[in-house]
């Protein structure tokens, strides 16, 4: 079984290809409150997620605690060899020891693979261009196929893009953006761009936007102070109605579907 988390589409495209290629399912890490198919002890488990911050998702941490982990009240999910694939844009720190600690265990293997950017939150950080994207894209094949090889032989290998500092990254610079920028509340909606299509609140994740009637008869995006910061309102928006404060105003947008269309 294959455990995903994604947002703008990048690690549930990894997440696909790597079910296709060793032939698993598929099962997304929101929303459960148990496993699909309890009744199975399960030998191989992967987890699919992107990194935010050089480290793991509020959403992946409360999976790994809450249904992989040890706990009194159940037995711990039984597998004997557990891996983890974990998409980047650029780097990912120590990202794996982050779902370590949560997992309290080891992973028997972990790997990253380079995706587009998606992350535009703060000065200097922008999407990437559709060349540099497009390259991401097929490397993520050639990546895939290798991180298969990999699991079908069941070896135990780390085969990660840290990065410079990745200690500072992920124990300095994590926690400062997990309390200050892991919010909603700086999410703008443009009035006068906004159509009220609901795409925002239909690609939300963790179901974390509703659309409720705000100006008169007009039907506006409001968030509900559960976001997990994986920008996928604002990256969908048709009309570029959605912003997070000033920080992405003038930046790009990311449409994976769009990309895979015009390779």
């Amino acid at each position: 079984m294959i455990y995903y988390f994604s947002g703008t589409g990048n690690s549930l495209h990894v997440a696909r290809h790597l079910a296709d290629a060793l032939g698993e399912r598929l099962c997304p890490m929101q929303g459960i409150s148990g496993f699909p198919f309890e009744g199975e002890e399960e030998a191989l488990v992967g987890l699919v997620f992107p990194v935010y911050a050089w480290g793991i998702p509020n959403v992946v941490e409360s999976f790994a605690k809450h249904l992989l982990s040890h706990s009194p009240e159940r037995e711990p999910r039984k597998a004997s060899y557990l891996y983890a694939v974990m998409t980047c844009g650029d780097d990912m720190g120590y990202a794996d020891r982050i779902l370590e600690a949560a997992l309290g265990r080891k992973l028997d293997a972990a790997f990253s693979v380079l995706m587009p950017n998606v992350y535009v939150c703060l000065p200097g950080f922008d999407v990437d261009s559709k060349e540099v994207c497009k390259k991401k894209l097929r490397q993520e094949e050639t990546r895939v196929e290798e991180i298969a090889g990999c699991i079908r032989e069941r070896r135990q290998v780390r085969m990660l893009t840290r990065g410079s500092f990745p200690r500072t990254k992920t124990y300095v610079l994590r926690p400062l953006f997990n309390r200050f920028l892991v919010t909603d509340k700086y999410f703008r909606v443009d009035a006068s761009r906004c159509i009220s299509c609901g795409r925002c609140s239909k690609m939300c994740p963790v179901g974390n936007i509703l659309i409720t009637p705000l100006q008169g008869d007009r039907e506006l995006p409001q968030w509900q102070s559960h976001c997990t910061g994986c920008l996928a309102c604002y990256h969908a928006c048709p009309y570029h109605a959605i912003n997070f404060g000033s920080a992405t105003q003038g930046k790009g947008q990311y449409n994976l579907l769009a990309l895979r269309e015009q390779s």
